[in-house]
């Protein structure tokens, strides 16, 4: 130990050693919670600087090892990252080859189905995704099988969709070939136990065979273009003479839902192109394109 001038100062150092023994001794001498108790107290005072460094100490080391394995683990995820791009080329091959739709490209938020009526009185469903998840009023919401409805409320954290099932429900439709458009709405069938859609709208002059296929038309900035909604499953009644209208059996069960998707912006993105146009979804075997 050296003084104020440089100079080695052996009395202090052997004060310090004689003070060490001295604690020591004395917690040898002690019982044994007393003993941990001034062992935490040095620790927490003079000690403090040393206790720091060892922390820190093992702190870098700690570093070292965790940025090694993150370096690991980018290494790993470059070539997932380059096997992915390889397997989605082939599957863009394979689906040309097929002659398959082209994925979901539409935005859109998976949601799960908390509450839903009876599967033939579905008139709205409660699902769990809200405003936190970016789920605004408005928003279609669609299955696997086609259109189901739109978001109704948004709350923070569920949602009320009213579904094509309901009395108000309303969407601008339009045929495969875009030749025909129409407006779609509930309508109950004859023997008032299941609730089908009906096509409004359409001009005299047009008729639609039974099994004509029937998707949104993209009109109202609600729903985007060529989302799914049934097929045309007969001949309607106009009581006033001035259109035809024609009964839809839907594609998507409200009732049998468990998850769904909340399509987002932009809204008047296209969800599938038309088969109308040439080259975008090929017809069944044995149609003929118009």
């Amino acid at each position: 130990m050296r003084d104020l001038a440089g100079r080695e100062d052996t009395r202090g150092s052997l004060l310090i050693l004689v003070g060490c023994l001295a604690v020591a001794l004395a917690g040898r001498a002690m019982p044994e919670p007393w003993a941990q108790g001034l062992a935490a107290a040095i620790r927490r005072t003079a000690l403090r600087p040393v206790v720091l460094l060892a922390e820190k100490g093992a702190a870098n080391n700690a570093s070292r090892f965790a940025i090694e394995g993150v370096q690991r683990q980018r290494d790993s995820l470059a070539l997932m990252v380059q096997a992915g791009a390889v397997t989605r080329r082939e599957n863009e091959n394979l689906r040309e080859l097929m002659q398959l739709r082209q994925r979901l490209s539409q935005p859109y938020i998976a949601a799960e189905v908390l509450h839903r009526s009876v599967p033939t009185d579905s008139r709205t469903l409660l699902i769990g995704a809200g405003t936190r998840d970016g789920v605004r009023p408005f928003d279609p919401i669609v299955g696997p099988e086609g259109l189901l409805g739109y978001v109704w409320y948004a709350g923070p954290r569920a949602s009320t969709v009213m579904t094509w099932a309901h009395p108000e429900f309303r969407a601008s439709a339009v045929t495969a070939d875009g030749r025909v458009l129409g407006m779609v709405l509930a309508a109950t069938a004859p023997e008032g136990r299941r609730v089908t859609l009906q096509l409004t709208g359409v001009a005299l002059r047009d008729s639609l065979p039974i099994g004509t296929e029937v998707f949104t038309a993209g009109l109202g900035g609600v729903y985007p273009r060529g989302v799914p909604i049934g097929r045309v499953m007969s001949i309607g009644d106009d009581p006033l003479g001035y259109e035809r209208v024609y009964r839809i059996a839907p594609f998507a069960n409200p009732g049998a839902s468990s998850h769904v998707l909340v399509l987002t912006e932009p809204r008047d993105s296209a969800y599938l192109d038309l088969p109308a146009e040439p080259d975008s979804i090929a017809l069944p075997a044995g149609a003929v394109r118009p």
